[in-house]
């Protein structure tokens, strides 16, 4: 099984992704949600590291299939109670 540091190292880090990661300030920033917030589209790994890791699976996503962690934000965040 993988590790968080294994995932760190393939993991894909784009400007649109929040400091430290990207270039997105959550403080100032809109959306400021992350995927640990209840993003819909966020597809959990399974087992341990489905804590903080997934794939994004919303096409509009500048992290559209792409492996993420979950503090790294989405431009195009949608939470659950939020419509689609």
């Amino acid at each position: 099984m993988a590790t968080h540091e294994e995932l760190w190292r393939i993991v894909k880090k784009l400007p649109s992704d929040f400091e430290p990661y990207g270039e997105r300030d959550r403080n100032t920033d809109e959306p400021w949600e992350d995927c640990s917030c209840g993003y819909i589209h966020f597809a959990k790994l399974q087992g341990e590291l489905g804590f903080d890791w997934g794939v994004c699976t919303t096409p509009k996503s500048p992290r559209a299939g792409l492996l993420t962690f979950e503090h790294m934000g989405c431009p195009e965040f949608e939470g659950e109670n939020e419509p689609a």
